[in-house]
């Protein structure tokens, strides 16, 4: 099971508690792990080095702000994990309430994508009412959680409108600036765990042009009057959710299909797990690397491209493509068996 480890300053912060409501959440809301593994100082610094080297040089952007017509709020760092092969599509990835990109970084390394890169943001850090007013990055404010909450949030009731459109507009800026850069709209996905695939889901919906995909991992959609454009109705949606969840129970997540269902979106998927709680196992991860591979699959090689590569990129991409280098030294050696494999 992929399993996030915390620093000891980060596990000695992690706490539950009732909320006003009564229902227990838990700070930092993660999708590997519900309790945070208190390292030893050693296991710290390993853990720091396996997950640079593995993340292919992340980059780290300070804080930004958002401005919307209300306010203006601060959000948290961004972790950027450039493509290791040729950058054909990214993944934007949205954690879940109290928790940073920090707590996501693994996911992309543990994926193993090399083609995308994934962009991991934080949210901004707020008084969360639910959780007694406790400032925590979240992407938008939770009053209430309780059943009779959860019932009126699936008749229409959003929770906190304005910070939910102010995340929107911050994750459809990240989006934009890919599209800027040279990604196609169609080779990106914006996915989140738990309050960040509520956005996720938000902006993927209302995003013109149409995005690749959306993951929505342990989340939820209220029927809403979103306005959205005839061709987003055909994105794929993977939606995963597991029959223990005691933070957003199954119905929640089966109630959300339906509400996708009503709006006309023909290609969301709907997978249920067993036994999962509010979190993600070995079994999801492995059907959302497939669901990637299927909206966002690998860009495949020229005869001309493999002919202008180095030998260091032809070994690359035979490895990649399955193929073994043992006992290959020279380029034309290489470039021959980069051939055999087209």
């Amino acid at each position: 099971m992929l399993t996030l480890k915390t620093s000891g300053a980060l596990a000695a912060a992690a706490f539950l508690t009732f909320g006003l409501a009564g229902v227990l959440l838990a700070w930092p809301e993660r999708p590997f792990s519900n309790t945070p593994h208190l390292l030893k100082e050693e296991e710290v610094e390993e853990e720091s080095s396996v997950l640079l080297e593995s993340a292919a040089e992340p980059v780290i952007t300070p804080a930004a702000s958002t401005s919307g017509p209300t306010m203006t709020r601060p959000f948290g760092l961004t972790i950027t994990q450039p493509a290791r092969a040729k950058h054909t599509g990214t993944v934007i990835l949205l954690h879940g309430l109290g928790d940073t990109a920090n707590g996501w970084a693994p996911v992309g390394p543990q994926l193993n994508l090399p083609h995308l890169k994934f962009i991991y943001p934080t949210a901004p850090t707020r008084p969360i009412t639910v959780n007694m007013g406790m400032r925590m990055p979240g992407w938008f404010d939770i009053q209430h959680l309780n059943q009779d909450s959860l019932q009126d949030m699936m008749k229409g009731k959003p929770m906190d409108p304005e910070g939910v459109q102010e995340s929107i507009r911050h994750v459809t800026g990240l989006v934009d600036k890919e599209i800027a850069g040279g990604i196609p709209a169609n080779r990106i996905v914006v996915g989140g765990f738990s309050q960040g695939g509520h956005i996720a889901l938000k902006t993927v919906l209302t995003h013109s042009p149409p995005l690749a995909a959306c993951l929505a991992l342990s989340t939820w959609m209220e029927p809403s009057k979103l306005e959205i454009p005839p061709e987003n109705l055909k994105i794929p949606i993977f939606q995963g959710h597991g029959t223990a969840d005691p933070v957003i129970p199954v119905f929640i997540g089966s109630s959300t299909h339906d509400v996708l269902e009503r709006l006309g979106c023909t290609a969301a998927e709907w997978h249920v797990y067993q036994g999962m709680g509010h979190s993600s196992t070995p079994q999801e991860f492995k059907e959302v690397r497939e669901f990637l591979l299927r909206v966002l699959p690998e860009h495949k090689a020229s005869r001309d491209e493999l002919l202008k590569m180095s030998a260091r990129e032809l070994k690359a991409f035979i490895e990649r493509s399955g193929g073994s280098t043992v006992g290959l030294l020279e380029k034309p050696e290489l470039l021959e068996r980069a051939m055999g494999l087209l």
